[in-house]
């Protein structure tokens, strides 16, 4: 429970946070454990039982950054697809089973070390009418009451700051959709 209430603190903190931008309290951080961190989050939620969420980056990976924003910015996009699978699987009235899976790796750009993070699932994908304005702030698909259309916003403001940026796309080989 102080977990949660701690991750929710650090929520509130991060929607004010996409008023005023701060920078980032950068240390070195392991990669695998803040999506470790991110998925369980998640997998508190009873919307995502059913979801496999997949880890699967290499235990060692570091990256400098701010732990606890870059948390928020993964359980924002794995909640997403989330999302998304169950929402398919309502839609559709079948036993969809639904995957999540993040991966990551690291490689040299002029002179600089750069981590590149994906997560992908296997629901419907994006929908094209919105998948240009994805990171704006209260763009949103969800009708109900859970979707604010700010976690996008929020995750590429975070990300932004900390020098990177976010990509999205539908997967070319099948259904579903990749951040990167």
């Amino acid at each position: 429970m102080r977990r949660v209430v701690g991750r929710l603190e650090r929520l509130g903190e991060s929607l004010l946070d996409f008023a005023r931008v701060r920078p980032p309290s950068t240390s070195e951080v392991g990669v695998n454990g803040i999506v470790r961190e991110a998925a369980t989050l998640v997998a508190l939620d009873r919307e995502a039982r059913g979801v496999e969420i997949v880890n699967a980056v290499p235990e060692g990976l570091c990256a400098a950054c701010d732990g606890d924003r870059m948390v928020q910015v993964l359980v924002n996009l794995i909640r997403n697809a989330v999302d998304a699978i169950t929402t398919d699987r309502r839609r559709h009235s079948a036993p969809i089973r639904g995957v999540v899976t993040i991966a990551a790796s690291e490689s040299m750009k002029d002179g600089q070390s750069w981590i590149a993070m994906t997560i992908s699932d296997d629901g419907p994908g994006l929908d094209p009418s919105i998948i240009h304005r994805l990171f704006e702030p209260f763009a949103t698909t969800r009708l109900d009451s859970r979707g604010t259309g700010l976690g996008l916003a929020v995750a590429e403001g975070i990300v932004r700051e900390h020098g990177g940026m976010i990509l999205a796309r539908n997967r070319p080989d099948r259904a579903g959709a990749i951040f990167e």
